[in-house]
């Protein structure tokens, strides 16, 4: 119970004392690729559509680097201001006091330690170690460059507690949230995206992964706007020369007309010219699909230099592999020049997008190397059909054959001049047009919190007070010194237990009487009983009862089993043999004197030392007192009176038991072992320690007592009523040990303690052995 209470009293600190986590969660939506948006044929129309989209990649996209670092910018969440608790300190969130880094690059990382600051309301300032600086300024500390500001509401109350500031780098910020940012399918074969963060501020947590999808949206359409305003640039770039040479083409034509009188050309000019014409367009077109390759070439050797240069317009080319490449280079070269922003130029991020820039540059190369060579080709093509055209054309009239080239160039540049003004016009609607490729189908919203889980912490905290409470317990019986089990007197010897008795907790001398129905008086019955399987009968009367060390429940037993043999009508005799301290006599409550001693001193006869129990309504029960307490009783013993006492016994009486002092002890019992019969050899639960159980396999195996049968005594119940058996533990203690005087002593010469017995004990069971072997 007490392992229960400590575990649940624990768990009840631990939750008040762990900071709880709260989790919260929100939904976009990626739009579908192939939908046929507007944007989108737009961008395919120019040549400049982006690369398809898929959920895999903009998982990795919405937990990368560079968008958890703009968003602990956006935030400062670089700064985190604490409250100092009892328990825990409080992350506060909106901080009342907020510190803007000057270069949120070159935040400093200070770890885990705590930054106090006081606030001076009067004076506009703020305290930050022992230095004093001013408020909404640009002030340097030594924790880096900052603009501290207090809100609004901060400034009209007042700060109650300690409270401090935490400062990390951005990196390590960004990682923080990394760590605790879980972004994932929303469902099976959708384009949903979950994401999720796990905080200790629940508005905290949802401002997060707000400012998330915001950076992220952000970061699409900015992508878009630098692919189309990169095309416009090429296309009034364009328009500049193609207007002039339309304007030149134009006044030539002027000129012609008016000099030579020019109207109509001929049906076969026309024939010839109108097939010419054609010609030069498709010249025109791949010639200026010629200088698209060479501004994409000269982009693509620029590339790894970390500048981040513009990426050229693919107008006029349909290559769907060549955009692709286009697009992954420009997005590594931009990954490049953002990186290198923060990191060394030999950091291994840099050196790593560098390698990953320099593997693609010949793949491109060579695409645009075969496109160049196709439209060689075809250029060769047109280039000798134009030759045939110009020989039929020998054959009109020179002036006529000369007005009409001069308006073939003319209808080409006006061709080509609106083609460049009619893409002008469309990219500029794309770029005023861009939006996200993503909408948010759930804003973040906190529950929680997740962790601690009040019920899960007391179930686990009840487990584990239940498991260490049994523990503990397995473990002390285990290492206990003590007899517990009778398994336990078994395994140590092979005398034979004779006897149970459990522990009376009623505190009277004597719990068997006539018509008494209690458990300890049937446990005295069965004792009884067991007596005839012994061998105690009318001939074999005589019973020693002893024990290793005071305490067991000698004289209790004896005088229990005596008043449980005269209820039967048998003469039953008690004698006191402990002659150093008798207790018999004081449990009983009648004089000690004369007795025992004074019979074997000579000077009380056999009828002066015998106390009747008719009294106390047993009529057939004797008691013999120790008698005066003498210096000598072992040669008092020895004297030969001994003899003629318990041959008078014998004679009178039908059993008598014989209470003798420890043998652990003294050698009295030895001496008296001569006269008995049987031998009970006293064990009580919890109080004989085990290393005793050795001398008594000494003492069975070398008989040197008669008889002896072990009473297992001092057992306490536990569950159900009779569930002392084999193998059983039991409670501790048997009531009346401690009170009878022995203590831990026996007090025949001196007041041996009794961690110094076991020595005693173990030099006399060496001897017996050496003896038993010899």
């Amino acid at each position: 119970m007490l392992t229960i209470i400590t575990s649940l009293v624990v768990s009840h600190f631990y939750i008040h004392y762990q900071t709880p986590i709260y989790e919260s969660t929100a939904m976009i939506l990626l739009k579908d690729q192939n939908g046929g948006s507007t944007d989108a044929s737009v961008l395919a129309a120019l040549g400049v559509a982006n690369s398809q989209k898929t959920v895999e990649n903009e998982l990795e996209v919405l937990k990368s680097r560079i968008l958890l670092q703009s968003v602990v910018k956006n935030m400062s969440l670089y700064t985190q201001i604490y409250n100092k608790g009892a328990l825990r300190d409080i992350l506060i969130y909106p901080a009342p006091v907020t510190f803007q880094a000057v270069n949120s690059d070159k935040v400093p990382d200070v770890g885990n330690v705590p930054i106090s600051f006081t606030f001076l309301k009067s004076q506009n300032a703020i305290i930050l170690g022992d230095k004093k600086y001013p408020l909404s300024t640009p002030v340097h500390t030594p924790y880096g460059d900052f603009i501290i500001n207090v809100t609004r509401e901060a400034s009209e109350m007042q700060f109650k507690g300690e409270y401090y500031a935490n400062i990390r780098s951005t990196k390590t910020t960004a990682r923080q949230i990394a760590g605790a940012l879980k972004v994932a399918i929303g469902a099976r074969n959708s384009s949903l995206i979950s994401i999720t963060l796990a905080d200790q501020v629940p508005l905290r947590a949802e401002d997060i992964i707000n400012n998330l999808i915001n950076v992220y949206n952000n970061a699409g359409i900015e992508y878009k706007n630098a692919t189309a305003l990169n095309t416009l640039n090429f296309i009034n770039n364009r328009l500049l020369v193609v207007t002039k040479e339309l304007s030149s083409v134009e006044g030539k034509m002027e000129e012609f007309r008016s000099s030579q009188g020019i109207v109509n050309l001929s049906a076969e000019g026309v024939s010839y010219m109108s097939n010419r014409q054609a010609n030069a367009e498709k010249l025109a077109q791949i010639q200026i699909q010629l200088d698209v390759l060479d501004q994409i070439q000269k982009f693509v050797i620029k590339q790894g230099s970390g500048g981040a240069a513009l990426v050229p317009s693919t107008l006029g080319l349909n290559d769907p592999i060549l955009t692709q490449l286009l697009e992954r280079l420009y997005a590594a070269e931009l990954e490049l020049k953002t990186t290198s922003q923060t990191a060394g130029e030999n950091s291994p991020v840099i050196v790593a997008i560098k390698q990953r820039i320099a593997q693609m540059k010949p793949d491109v190369l060579e695409n645009i190397g075969s496109l160049r060579q196709n439209l060689e080709a075809t250029l060769n093509r047109l280039e000798t059909d134009g030759g045939i055209n110009t020989s039929s054309l020998k054959a009109l009239p020179q002036k006529e054959r000369t007005f009409l080239e001069i308006s073939r160039n003319q209808t080409i540049k006006n061709n080509i001049y609106t083609l460049l003004l009619t893409k002008r016009e469309e990219v500029q609607l794309t770029r005023a047009a861009s939006v996200a490729d993503s909408r948010v189908v759930n804003y973040a919203e906190s529950k929680g919190p997740i962790k601690p889980i009040p019920l899960n912490i007391y179930l686990l905290g009840l487990s584990v007070g239940v498991i260490a409470g049994v523990v503990f317990v397995l473990i002390r019986e285990q290492y206990n010194q003590e007899v517990l089990f009778r398994s336990e007197i078994e395994k140590a010897t092979d005398t034979p237990i004779l006897a149970e008795i459990l522990h009376d907790e009623s505190g009277k001398n004597i719990v068997i009487k006539d018509g008494s129905r209690t458990i300890i008086a049937e446990q005295f019955r069965a004792l009884r009983t067991a007596l005839s399987f012994i061998g105690i009968n009318s001939e074999k009367k005589t019973i020693l009862v002893t024990s290793s060390l005071s305490g067991e429940g000698k004289s209790f037993t004896a005088v229990n089993l005596a008043a449980s043999l005269a209820i039967t009508g048998k003469k039953v005799a008690i004698l006191e043999f402990d002659l150093r301290k008798p207790k018999i006599s004081k449990m009983m409550e009648i004089n000690q004197e004369p007795g025992i001693s004074n019979y074997m001193a000579g000077t009380a006869t056999y009828g002066q030392i015998k106390v009747s129990m008719a009294d106390r309504k047993l009529p057939g029960l004797i008691i013999l007192p120790a008698g005066a307490i003498p210096p000598n009783p072992t040669e008092l013993m020895l004297n030969g009176r001994l003899d003629e006492l318990m041959t008078e016994l014998k004679a009178e009486f039908d059993f008598i038991l014989i209470d003798s002092p420890p043998i652990g002890l003294v050698t009295d019992a030895k001496i008296l072992n001569r006269y008995v019969d049987a031998c009970l050899y006293m064990v009580r639960h919890k109080y004989t320690p085990k290393y005793y159980l050795k001398l008594i396999d000494s003492l069975y195996t070398n008989k040197e007592l008669t008889n002896i049968n072990i009473v297992f005594n001092g057992l306490k119940m536990r569950g159900v009523l009779g569930g002392y058996r084999q193998g059983s533990s039991y409670g501790s203690g048997y009531g009346y040990g401690s009170g009878y005087g022995y203590g831990a002593g026996y007090g025949y010469t001196e007041e041996a303690e009794r961690k110094g017995l076991k020595s005693r004990v173990s030099r006399v069971f060496k001897k017996k052995s050496v003896r038993s072997r010899n």
